[in-house]
């Protein structure tokens, strides 16, 4: 990963002062300028009347740019995040400013100010992690760059799709929960992470008539989820999810390789040794399916579940050999 003070490979203020120099004019940049019919007030920049097509333009740049941003804020969206996110999302909100400041793009800039600010005093705060006020502040000053930019910053349909996969796949591991009591949580309205994150046992009991026991299972593996969540360290290439993914890959191929040999067997052991076998890999692959969702992975979760057993395993194995590299890249 870049250091703070180094920026990242990519910064997306040089790039756009590559682009808006002389020597090194991107294509679209310069159709721009040749279709204005009017000089920019500042003798620089872009003209008023392809303002739209600028914005558009910066916003496909920043949407990449500032991915770690977006993880972040789901993070805080869940839970109380690590204090380690800031110092990993203000050298790229940085370079965009910059990059705003040269397009004219008042009100951006105005909005990453104060998301800045905001980042700042949750960072001087002295916890690790972003509670209370500091995480008010910072969710309400990213509300405003989604709308002021949503192209670039807008976590909703994000949010659903992973947040969908999550607590679906964390409800799946609970022991003894069945469908059906998972129908009644989300007939309740218990449909978002933070929700589950809140509730009491005596909550879900109330609420969808789930027994106590089951309901006391339930509560204890989100908290546990959300301590996870919070006390994870945050790396820019994703080292820790891409570890632990490694370890489940490896757990998976194991279960299934066992499953296999026990399939071959015709005894009443080997049967229940074949059932105890495939119940583990389907934990073991709810808890991949959690890990691929945080990482944003939506089109690998979708391959993974069209795939037979077998070639859910090899497939897992390619996306692990084939990450490393594109998360590096992406830092």
């Amino acid at each position: 990963m870049n250091s703070p003070v180094d920026g990242t490979q990519s910064s997306i203020a040089d790039t756009f002062e590559r682009l808006l120099s002389a020597e090194d004019l991107d294509q679209g940049f310069a159709s721009i300028e040749r279709r204005s019919s009017r000089p920019p007030p500042s003798g620089r920049g872009v003209a008023p009347s392809d303002l739209g097509e600028v914005r558009g333009l910066f916003a496909q740049l920043a949407a990449n740019h500032v991915r770690q941003v977006r993880d972040f804020m789901l993070d805080l969206r869940w839970s109380e995040a690590t204090v380690d996110w800031i110092g990993i999302c203000r050298p790229a909100m940085r370079s965009l400013r910059r990059a705003a400041e040269k397009l004219e793009l008042a009100d951006l800039c105005d909005a990453l100010d104060r998301f800045d600010e905001a980042l700042a005093l949750a960072q001087g705060a002295g916890m690790p992690t972003i509670a209370g006020p500091q995480r008010e502040t910072l969710l309400l000053r990213y509300l405003d760059l989604s709308e002021v930019m949503p192209q670039a910053f807008a976590l909703d349909t994000d949010r659903k799709q992973r947040e969908a996969i999550i607590l679906q796949s964390l409800l799946l591991q609970v022991p003894g929960l069945k469908k059906v009591a998972v129908d009644k949580l989300y007939a309740a309205g218990v449909t978002t992470l933070e929700a589950m994150a809140l509730a009491t046992p005596d909550d879900i009991v109330a609420t969808t008539g789930i027994e106590p026991d089951v309901a006391e299972l339930i509560v204890r593996r989100f908290r546990a989820y959300k301590d996870e969540v919070r006390t994870a360290v945050p790396d820019a290439t994703r080292k820790h999810e891409r570890e632990r993914l490694g370890e489940l890959a490896t757990r998976l191929r194991a279960e299934h390789d066992e499953h296999e040999r026990a399939a071959q067997g015709w005894t009443r052991e080997a049967e229940d040794r074949k059932k105890e076998l495939r119940k583990a890999r389907e934990q073991t692959l709810l808890e991949v399916q959690v890990l691929l969702a945080r990482l944003g992975e939506i089109e690998q979760l979708k391959e993974l579940e069209r795939l037979p057993f077998e070639r859910k395993v090899a497939h897992l194995e390619a996306f692990l050999a084939e990450a490393h590299g594109k998360y590096l890249a992406q830092a």
